[in-house]
């Protein structure tokens, strides 16, 4: 397919990418006050996007902003992709951003009007995916971890302490309880059932971690969702991240230990992809 269109939608306009600057006021830009949403869209299909920008209006809404109406359902959002050029062949992340903007300087956002941005980029790479078990303090927490917030500095961290180590991922702990890494949610397979920390625990419970919960369990997996010491995963099997871009993502290597990939978990896979394509919105109206 071709490579994602050079264009952006910002504040209801389309644009060169190359071409938008942040105004100096802009509160994502300043404080990190804004949400975003990362999605996949593939073959002209945005995969579980009802999901995705259902998650993006409650961020909003937990701080204090509305989405803006391009933005606001699946089918609009559909609209603007096409209006930057994607079509039926494209493959590409997509990035939505809720901000806005106010004249002066102060955490107080005071009332202004919230805008969007809405980026195309090129898919990543296939990877050998190695994961580091960080240790307790190495990452921060996020201060609002369900909120998929601009303020990212957090994760930020995570993934450079995987940096550090020589892996392509880290996963951060809350005391000796695992959480997630950088930009994923972490599933492992022990004694045939599937594990992963519960989404009441200081973490982001992303959308394809719902769809593999789901379908897992639709499958006959019996899914433990709880609070897990490190030591749990001396009993793994086999272990995947999951995140919208990337879907259900193999680990080669988890905290030094060699991971396998059994039949079991590539039929999951298969099954979770199929459901987020089932649940996809088309690009044509």
């Amino acid at each position: 397919s071709r490579s994602a269109a050079p264009l952006c939608w910002a504040r209801g306009v389309l644009r060169p990418a190359t071409e938008f600057r942040p105004h100096v006021g802009d509160r994502a830009f300043r404080y990190g006050d804004g949400v975003f949403a990362t999605l996949l869209l593939e073959q002209g299909f945005l995969l579980d996007a009802d999901a995705h920008v259902q998650k993006l209006t409650a961020s909003a809404d937990a701080i204090g902003l509305t989405v803006p109406e391009p933005v606001s359902s699946a089918p609009r959002l559909c609209e603007v992709l096409r209006l930057m050029g994607a079509d039926d062949s494209t493959d590409a992340v997509v990035r939505i951003q809720v901000s806005c903007e106010s004249g002066g300087r102060g955490y107080d956002r005071g009332e202004c009007d919230a805008w969007e941005l809405v980026e195309l980029h090129a898919l990543p790479g296939p990877r050998v995916l190695s994961v580091a078990i960080l240790e307790p303090g190495e990452a921060p927490i996020p201060a609002m971890p369900a909120i998929k917030s601009c303020s990212a500095l957090a994760h930020v961290t995570c993934a450079r302490a995987a940096r550090r180590r020589g892996v392509v991922e880290a996963v951060r702990c809350s005391g000796d309880h695992l959480l997630e890494a950088s930009s994923s949610n972490l599933f492992w397979e022990a004694n045939g059932d599937l594990f992963t920390p519960s989404a009441s625990l200081p973490l982001y419970p992303g959308v394809t971690r719902s769809v593999v919960v789901h379908e897992a369990r639709r499958s006959g997996w019996t899914v433990h969702e709880g609070e897990f010491a490190r030591s749990a995963l001396e009993r793994a099997g086999g272990a995947f991240l999951t995140n919208a871009v990337r879907g259900v993502e193999p680990v080669a290597e988890l905290g030094g230990m060699r991971m396998e990939w059994a039949a079991e978990l590539e039929a999951l896979r298969a099954a979770v992809q199929a459901a987020r394509i089932e649940g996809a919105a088309p690009l044509a109206p």
